[in-house]
């Protein structure tokens, strides 16, 4: 008897994945539109797995190979109930899994496992296979490939058949349950992202609408300072690696040496279209920083505006009406100082100011209480199966 790395149960026993299941690569992708065009046969790339993480049932591909490429290359089909996971690339690093749940064509980077079905059951066969970190089988770091010769030799515990089915029931249960907390706890996150959204709009008028008493319109232009002049654009080839942030229009995007500005400044993105209501249009820094030619650098004058009110406001409007270009929507400078925006005595504004950073720190919290959620029920999946192999469900 194959011993393995822990005792099992009595009926149970260690044997090598290569005696229970059949164990292969797919082939070569057809290079070529005319492979593809009006295809109706599913073609599996190690993408189509990614788009899942893990799933019990692919059934759609990106691609579909067509009569054509079926004569011109020995495509290998896979039965639907094949496992399949990325055996070439950083993609093994991901630890993707997949049944497939029709026939496919597999590209060459995938490996499969087709379960002897009098010795193995296809769900026990995955569900363990998801145990499995793959990245410890790796031969070379810098160019990560799997050896099915050694995939073959991996050791996986087997109960008699029933067993394993009456134990992948009730992984599928428990797992359903997790599943359906993991969806509640999305459903939370989307709440929080809308309550957000929600205080913005509550928080800020409209353009064209009334405004509080001593509220005034003024254009964006009027109130701030423009500092476009100071961008300086680095290549990367040309950066040397410092701790001054080098910035771009939807954030900090490289650390480098030098810097062109010091103090508080409202970052504005020129162009790269994060230009809808909540979305990363604006952002503060403060300090050492450069910035290249993809933001506006806006600081407020401070008698009648204060940077943190602007950068509130700028996250909160809708700028796509001040947009132009259509294939690369750009917010020209132009355009910017045409903005409007409300103004509000600048003591209203601190208190506004006040009141959207106690809100932020508190759906930050909640955020960051959803992601220990996450990281928990991630654990409680691991326990399960981890249960499952031993034994003990």
């Amino acid at each position: 008897m194959t011993e393995g790395p822990y005792t099992l149960p009595k009926g149970w026993r260690w044997v090598r994945l290569g005696d229970v299941a059949q164990i292969y690569a797919g082939s070569s992708a057809p290079q070529g539109e005319q492979y593809f065009r009006g295809g109706k046969w599913p073609f599996v790339r190690v993408q189509d797995l990614g788009r899942y993480g893990q799933t019990t049932c692919l059934k759609e591909t990106a691609n579909y190979v067509n009569e054509y490429a079926l004569q011109k290359y020995r495509l290998r089909l896979a039965k639907a109930g094949t496992i399949l996971f990325p055996k070439s690339g950083a993609a093994i690093l991901t630890n993707s899994r997949a049944i497939l749940g029709v026939d496919a064509y597999i590209v060459s980077h995938l490996a499969a496992v087709e379960p002897l079905p009098d010795k193995l059951d296809t769900y026990w066969a995955y569900f363990w296979l998801c145990t499995v970190d793959m990245k410890e089988f790796i031969d070379n770091p810098s160019y990560p490939s799997l050896r099915l010769s050694e995939v073959s030799k991996l050791l996986i515990p087997l109960p008699p058949l029933e067993e394993q089915r009456r134990i992948v029931a009730r992984i599928e249960e428990l797992l359903g349950r997790v599943r359906e907390a993991r969806r509640l706890r999305e459903e939370a996150k989307n709440d929080a992202e809308r309550l957000w959204q929600a205080i913005l709009v509550q928080t800020f008028p409209r353009p064209g609408s009334e405004l509080p008493e001593g509220w005034r319109w003024a254009k964006l232009g009027g109130v701030c300072e423009i500092w476009d002049a100071l961008r300086k654009p680095v290549k990367k080839k040309d950066r040397r690696p410092g701790d001054v942030p080098y910035c771009g229009a939807n954030g900090i995007i490289d650390y480098v040496d030098g810097y062109t500005h010091v103090g508080e400044f409202v970052l504005l993105a020129e162009d790269g279209g994060f230009y809808g209501p909540g979305e990363p249009s604006a952002y503060m820094m403060s300090g050492r920083f450069w910035a290249n030619n993809h933001v506006h650098i806006l600081r407020s004058k401070p008698d009648h505006l204060t940077n943190q009110f602007l950068y509130y406001w700028l996250i909160a409007c809708d700028l796509r009406p001040f947009l132009t270009g259509a294939t690369r929507p750009k917010l020209t400078q132009t355009a910017m100082q045409s903005i409007p925006i409300p103004l509000p005595p600048l003591e209203e504004q601190r208190r506004i100011v006040g009141h959207l950073q106690e809100v932020q720190e508190k759906i930050k919290a909640l955020k960051e209480a959803q992601e220990q959620t996450e990281a928990e029920l991630k654990r409680l999946e691991q326990a399960i199966l981890e249960k499952a192999f031993r034994g003990e469900l």
